[in-house]
């Protein structure tokens, strides 16, 4: 008999069942084995570890494995405080099988403890035993007060010892089920047997502070446990004092614990109460959507009593609380409290509060209007026709899956990499499976009959592929939304409806508003379908999807949720969400907002909540709150009372919101609120609402009074952000009468500004600017731009980049070596390229590094932008697009200038954010310029193609194409040659180089302005035409057309755009867009034709650019001819790429979306992205591993991108071999992971034809095709 054989038989006896110490011979014998592989530790360990357990003999182990320095035991163990993921160990696996093994045996005698009567000595040494086998390295401690021998045995039995499957998920983990024993009842007996406080169990339950919030869930099953209600019961006193002793994210758990648990919530209603009030924000949004579930009568005494007696926090949000319980007794609650109350903040608390209550009570009397009447969906069963699609589909797919196998299998034969690719081979070997007979099953799931077996055989991912492929069966002319509804809810339950592709297709094809959300409730009721779908469709922000409050008409949205108005309380956050089955999804509240302005009226259920959101501190959500308001009736009124609201953040949401109200009646409240008002921005947002309901504020904007209160701002201590600013800098400004403005007023508008955190500045901003002249605007404008933009580029010096270098290239170089060296023959590679570097290579390569890290950022002050409204434009276009250029990726700084320049008009400016708009790399700062330019449209109340043409510059040219410079007593002019050039006469006409040297009596001013103008006019021509350039290519793409008199004022007569359209081709329509003739303008200002005869245009009609897409050949090449006689070269080709011969239906009667006759030209990836830079596309945003296939060009006139796909290349790039492959356009405006091709037949003639043209030349780059192109790439 062994030794490890006499201590368990000592200890159990030899029935196996005694328990001398708790323990069955069989759980001795699980920790016999599961501690043998500190074998590889110490030969003695595992024996001396198991007799400690079983009879507590042999303690020095505990020492021994402290010293066990050549192997971590806790490794050997599994890493048993593990609180994240399953035990792995990709550089040893065989060290992750034995510690698997380990943890799979501790994991049988977990579930094997007995609850009745646990083996707490056994228990206590284990924890001891783990913790002094690995040392703290593992360990995760959520941070309760217990010892760390508790946490290592709380860790290993919850989580840790659980399959590695399971380690994430936390249904497989529940203990109630798996391990009953292991509960707080469990733990506490745990700490009294070691002479500890056992009600710091609640603590060990419920205490995350010390873990990130991603992995609170690791000890849920001790939360979930029906034990932890029974042990509050018991130990109520230790409940009640629980929180005290939590952390915010404790009591987050303990609020979520109670609050689902109706009975338990009851039971301790007071204590829950005080989690709703509780000073954390995330404590009381967790705990308040269950205050549903105490009576209203026990809410409102409760409330009423932490309302007086609670500190001022607990009696804020009390207020706060009573102002969602709509009824005369939480607002007799209130008025009592009013009267007694002597804090100012909870003073306010209640006055907002009954001012919720009071509105809510008028909006009472409001009522919705009757709904629209709405249709069911008819439900038409697919017939014979469906199946033999179905049947076609699969072998059409059976081919080209075939096709695809064979090419992976010669793939894997021509790669170098070890690993062999199968996905082809078995998606082929599953298809081959399929039977007719599975599409008539997929017909009869398709139609509601299939049986559940049916369902089953319809979760097979290839018969999903035969449905779904080509979008076919949804085109047949039968099948409807119950068909759809039907499918997806078996073939796609894990996600909604709305998030299908196949679903917005077919919504496409429905007539505007035909679609009502009664009708898709009715339809899944009918289906036997929870309609929660339904509500998610406006309810859940799914990641770039549009929700329905964006796709459908507002009348077939909000009376589906008048009908329900359960989900706005549930979204609102009213409410807890109700436990339902499969997904469970938090709605959005947003979204739910945004669902509420398409509402007639807010109902007065909702309007506490809502009005509360509105005015309240967090920004994330007031301004939809704001909207959803909107129309209620004398909303002002009630905005109005929050100008005495003690944070300084809701006083100026206030006055902002009544300013966008246009509630006039405010004016005498904001100006007596603006009389007592002494922080500086909360000032500047009345004078700002002031002035836009109309009030007279010039009085305020004296000289003396702005000095005076920039003498008062600048005491204060400036925003320590700021230092950077060069404030002495600062230029030395003028009023509009000329006279000189105090240099104190100009810095203190700059602190202002930088406070008020606003780059595209306010309306005060505006106004103060305004009183400057132009010349002043434009120099504070200039100085501050370009002090941000010098403080947010600042990089390290030469010198440091060097010292860098020397620190770290001898290191990084020999890891070069080492890592390229020391790899597999397989893996080498992968190091290979690093390994080629020379000593000088890695060298510069660190300098480079260094030198380009930024030094600090600016964008923490983008509020000082607001300043940089005026700008010069040429000076702004230079600096922003150097900018853009060299530090792209700073896109919240470039999102700041944009906004910072957009309200001052400039022309040059205007024309650079259209340009932006319409083509930009980064899609966010794109978006912004779309934002900013639709802005600039809206206040002048024309389109964003009329804002283009309105605000062309003219670069100081007058209507006769000339600049006239007064030099001295000499008028200079500059007019443009016949290259678009400038081109300088003198006095007498004669052609100069430049500007001659002043005369001694030629006024120094007059010589300065005139340099300057000339040099500005100079850099501006150039900036208009290249911008105007681009953007008529694109009107010619997109198929823009003109009126004939905003063609004739804004083009035609513009100086430089007159010279630009003349080197054009332009045809003439008619009401109904036909042809009825082409022309050209001349230098003298008519029209002329082909045939050199000039053209009258008819008073009716439109005009657009030619192309030869549109045009026949004749006219086309005669046009060609007319250039070439006139020796004048086109401002763009027109006249020579024509419509490709491509079919936009295929032999299936499907629509073709892409063009791939040039699929498999072969070339390099160094050499196609030069050839796509120099027409203008650009990489396509890279996927996971930074991999990307696409250059892209966008046309957002008509919503349409450009996308040319060839073999992909990573990031950082590679030179590697590349082929060209398909040419397709994808629809702008379709979010998310929705199908965005575009079918040939949609795209503008011209623009598929350009690029087509393009597709071509980046052909001509290549070296030709290739048949074996795919063999030969390394993608």
């Amino acid at each position: 008999m062994g030794f490890l054989d006499k201590i368990l038989g000592a200890v159990t006896g030899s029935a196996g069942t005694a328990a001398a110490n708790g323990l069955t011979r069989e759980q001795a014998q699980l920790l016999k084995q599961a501690f043998e592989p500190l074998e590889k530790a110490g030969k003695e360990l595992p024996q001396k570890g198991t007799a400690f357990l079983v009879d507590g003999t042999q303690e020095t182990v505990l020492l021994d494995l402290q010293a066990a320095k050549s192997f971590e035991p806790g490794q050997l163990l599994g890493a048993p405080g593990r609180l994240r993921w399953g035990f792995s160990n990709h550089q040893n696996k065989a060290l992750e099988k034995i510690g698997n093994q380990s943890l799979e045996q501790r994991g049988r005698f977990y579930a094997s403890v007995d609850a009745g009567a646990p083996a707490l000595d056994v228990l206590v040494r284990l924890g001891k035993l783990l913790a002094a086998a690995d040392g703290g390295q593992s360990l995760e401690h959520p941070g309760a007060p217990v010892p760390d021998w508790l946490q290592y045995l709380i860790n290993d039995a919850v989580f840790a010892s659980f399959s590695k499957s399971s380690s994430g998920n936390a249904a497989e983990r529940d203990l109630a089920k798996h391990r009953p024993a292991w509960n707080v009842h469990l733990i506490a007996a745990l700490l009294a047997h070691e002479g500890l406080d056992p009600h710091v169990a609640l603590q060990e339950v419920f205490e995350r502070k010390g873990l990130d919030s991603w992995y609170h869930d690791r000890l849920d099953g001790l939360v979930e446990a029906p034990a932890v209600a029974d042990y509050m019961r018991s130990q109520r006193d230790a409940a009640e004092a629980l929180p005290a002793k939590l952390s915010a994210a404790g009591r987050v758990l303990l609020a979520r614990r109670i609050g689902k648990d109706k009975a338990l919530l009851n039971d301790f209603a007071p204590l829950f109460l005080r989690l709703a009030i509780d000073g954390s924000k995330t404590v009381r949004a967790e705990a308040t959507p269950h205050l549903e579930g105490i009576a209203e009568a026990q809410r409102l005494e409760l409330l009423g009593q932490l309302l007086k007696d609670g500190d001022t926090t607990q009696r804020t949000q009390a207020a706060e609380l009573l102002a969602r319980l709509p009824g005369d007794a939480a607002r007799a609650l209130l008025a009592v409290a009013a009267g007694t109350e002597t804090s100012k903040a909870v003073q306010q608390a209640i006055r907002s509060a009954m001012s919720r209550l009071d509105a809510a009570g008028d909006a009472g009397e409001l009522e919705l209007p009757e709904p629209p009447a709405w249709q069911p969906f008819e439900d038409i069963p697919l017939g014979e026709e469906a199946v033999q699609l179905l049947i076609a589909n699969r072998i059409e797919l059976l081919e080209k899956n075939r096709v695809a196998a064979e090419a992976e299998i010669e793939e894997n034969k021509a790669s170098k990499q070890t690993y062999r690719y199968k996905w082809r081979q078995d998606n082929y070997a599953a298809h081959k499976k399929l039977t007719d007979e599975d599409m008539r099953v997929a017909v009869r799931v398709l139609n509601g009959q299939g049986s559940k077996n049916d369902q089953n055989r319809a979760k097979n991912g290839q018969l999903q592929q035969v449905v779904g492929f080509g979008n076919r069966l949804q085109s047949m002319p039968g099948f409807g939304m119950p068909h759809l509804i039907r499918w997806l809810a078996v073939s796609r339950h894990w996600t909604s409806f709305w998030f299908d592709d196949g679903f917005h297709k077919w919504l496409g094809r429905q007539p505007v508003g035909s679609v009502d959300l009664r009708a898709l409730a009715e339809l899944l009721k009918r289906s036997g379908m929870p309609i929660d779908d339904v509500a998610h469709t406006a309810l859940y922000q799914y990641w770039n999807q549009a929700t329905a409050v964006e796709v459908l008409p507002a009348d077939r949205v909000w009376p589906f949720f008048a009908e329900h108005p359960e989900y706005i309380d549930e979204g609102l956050g009213l409410v807890a969400p109700p436990k339902r089955e499969g997904r469970q999804t938090q709605l959005d509240l947003n979204a739910t907002l945004r669902t509420l302005a398409v509402f007639p009226t807010v109902q007065a259920r909702w309007l506490p909540r809502v009005m509360e959101l509105a005015l309240g501190e967090g920004k994330t959500h007031r301004a939809a709150a704001q909207k959803a308001l909107s129309m209620l009736p004398d909303i002002g009124r009630r905005v109005v009372e929050s100008l005495g609201a003690t944070k300084s953040e809701v006083r100026i949401e206030a006055a902002n919101w009544l300013a966008e109200l246009r509630y006039a009646e405010a004016v005498p409240a904001i100006t007596k609120a603006l009389e007592k008002e002494t922080r500086e921005t909360v000032r500047a947002a009345y004078l700002t609402a002031l002035e836009a309901l109309g009030d007279d504020i010039s009085a305020r904007l004296a000289p003396a009074i702005l000095l005076a209160e920039a003498k008062k701002g600048l005491k204060a201590k400036p925003p320590a952000g700021l230092a950077w600013f060069s404030l002495d800098a600062l230029p030395a400004c003028k009023w509009l009468d000329g006279s000189p403005v105090e240099p104190e007023i100009v810095r203190w508008w700059v602190v202002l500004a930088c406070k008020l955190k606003e780059p595209g500045g306010n309306a005060l901003l505006t106004r103060y600017l305004g009183l400057l002249d132009a010349a002043s605007r434009q120099a504070i404008g200039s100085l501050v731009l370009r002090q941000f933009i010098a403080h947010d580029t600042r990089h390290p010096t030469l010198d440091e980049g060097i010292a860098h270098a020397n620190a770290h290239a001898p290191q990084r170089y020999q890891g070069n070596q080492q890592r390229y060296q020391n790899a597999k023959a397989e893996h080498k590679q992968y190091y290979e390229a690093d390994f080629q570097k020379t000593q000088e290579q890695v060298f510069e390569e660190c300098k480079r590094e260094k030198m380009g890290e930024y030094l600090g950022s600016a964008i923490g002050e983008k509020g000082t932008l607001a300043l940089t409204a005026h700008a010069p434009g040429h000076e702004v276009v230079t600096l922003l697009q150097q900018y853009m250029r060299d530090h792209y990726q700073r896109r919240s700084q470039i999102e700041a200038m944009l906004e910072g320049v957009a309200p001052g008009n400039d022309p040059v400016v205007i024309q650079l954010l259209l340009d932006i708009s319409r083509r930009y790399r980064t899609a966010s700062v794109q978006e912004k310029a779309r934002a900013l330019v639709q802005q600039i449209a809206d206040r002048n109340g024309w389109t964003q193609d009329q804002l283009a043409d309105r605000t062309i510059p003219t670069a100081g040219l007058d209507d006769t194409g000339k600049l006239e410079l007064a030099y001295g007593d000499r008028i200079f002019t500059v007019v443009l040659d016949a290259a678009m050039k400038p081109e300088l006469r003198n006095p007498e006409g004669k052609i100069v180089k430049a500007l001659p040297e002043p005369r001694q009596n030629d006024d120094p001013v007059l010589i300065k302005d005139a340099k300057a103008q000339f040099s500005t006019s100079k850099k501006e021509l150039k900036q208009v035409i290249d911008l105007q350039t681009a953007r008529l290519f694109e009107a010619m793409c997109t198929g823009r057309i003109w009126p004939q008199a905003e063609w004739r004022e804004y083009l035609h007569r513009h100086p430089i755009a007159g010279r630009l359209i003349q080197r054009l081709v332009w045809l003439e329509l008619d009401a109904e867009g036909a042809v009825r003739g082409s022309f050209r303008p001349t230098e003298d200002g008519s029209l002329i034709d082909t045939q050199d005869d000039e053209v009258e245009l008819a008073a009716d009609s439109q005009l657009r650019l030619g192309h030869a897409s549109l045009v026949d050949e004749g006219t086309a090449a005669t046009w060609n001819k007319h250039f070439k006689d006139y020796k004048l070269v086109p401002l763009f080709a027109q006249m020579t790429r024509k419509s490709p011969a491509v079919a936009f239906i295929d032999d299936k009667g499907q629509p073709v979306s892409e063009i791939n006759d040039r699929l498999g030209w072969i070339s390099d990836t160094f050499t196609l992205r030069g050839s796509f830079a120099k027409l203008g596309y650009q990489r396509a945003q890279a996927e996971d591993g930074g991999f990307f296939y696409q250059y892209t060009k966008e046309f957002s006139s008509a919503g349409v991108r450009v996308a040319i796909e060839f073999s992909g290349n990573t990031l950082p790039e590679e030179n590697v071999p590349a082929a060209l492959k398909t040419l397709g356009f994808e629809d702008m405006k379709t979010r998310g992971y929705s199908d965005r091709a575009l079918p040939l037949s949609s795209v503008p003639p011209v623009l598929l034809a350009e690029a087509y043209a393009d597709y071509l030349a980046i052909a001509q780059a290549c070296a030709g095709f290739d048949a074996g192109w795919e063999k030969k790439m390394p993608w």
